[in-house]
């Protein structure tokens, strides 16, 4: 991929906002240990979900064999899912990525959806809907349109399980959080392979055993 100079100058705002952010609450910063170890290889390389620390610390307590996990967006996190045992599907719309996961993948437990967005993404969101109502463990929204994968992804959490979602401060995702009314759990902090901080959230769905 290209770095452009407006890609440069948007990693320089975050790196501000996350300097701003440290400075203000210096807990969020504990990680950056962890983020030099990473050295700048890539989410593949150290198969990692590109998510922050802590989340990732959460999610080893929770995912394990048997365990099954949707991806809106795979990579790093396809692989460490597998690495545990778990059953995992992954839907993405991009060609070359598509190309770059099967070459990295190799398991009978993985199943890659790849749906065109030429229809605005709908057959992408509604990949979900192949599987029934309470079927997985945890749906991680990672990829394009995450308001609507987050509103088709509800009924498919069983409950108990976990919707996880990156990227919560960005505004156009606001109304979809906020309208799904289950018990939520932010984590703020550096993640692998990311030199600015990393904003995401759990949604836990209440019933079942957790």
């Amino acid at each position: 991929m290209k770095v452009t100079p407006r890609m440069l100058a948007h990693q320089v705002r975050l790196i501000g906002r996350s300097a701003r952010d440290i400075v203000l609450e210096p807990g969020r910063g504990r990680d950056l240990h962890r983020l030099l170890a990473t050295r700048g290889r890539s989410t593949l390389t150290l198969r990692l979900p590109w998510l922050p620390f802590a989340l990732i610390d959460r999610l080893d307590e929770v995912i394990g064999a048997g365990s099954r996990v949707f991806e809106y967006g795979g990579g790093g996190s396809t692989l460490w899912f597998l690495d545990r045992g778990a059953e995992v599907v992954t839907v993405e719309h991009d060609h070359g990525w598509t190309d770059a996961l099967t070459v990295a993948v190799s398991s009978e437990q993985w199943t890659l959806i790849e749906r065109s967005s030429a229809d605005a993404y709908a057959a992408y969101v509604g990949a979900i809907n192949d599987y029934p109502d309470g079927y997985f463990d945890l749906v991680v929204v990672d990829g394009r349109e995450r308001a609507r994968c987050v509103t088709a992804a509800r009924s498919k959490v069983r409950p108990g399980g976990l919707l996880l979602v990156d990227d919560v401060d960005r505004e156009p995702y606001a109304s979809a959080l906020t309208n799904t009314h289950w018990p939520r759990e932010d984590f703020v902090g550096f993640a692998p392979a990311k030199p600015s901080l990393a904003y995401s959230a759990i949604f836990r769905r209440p019933g079942g055993d957790g």
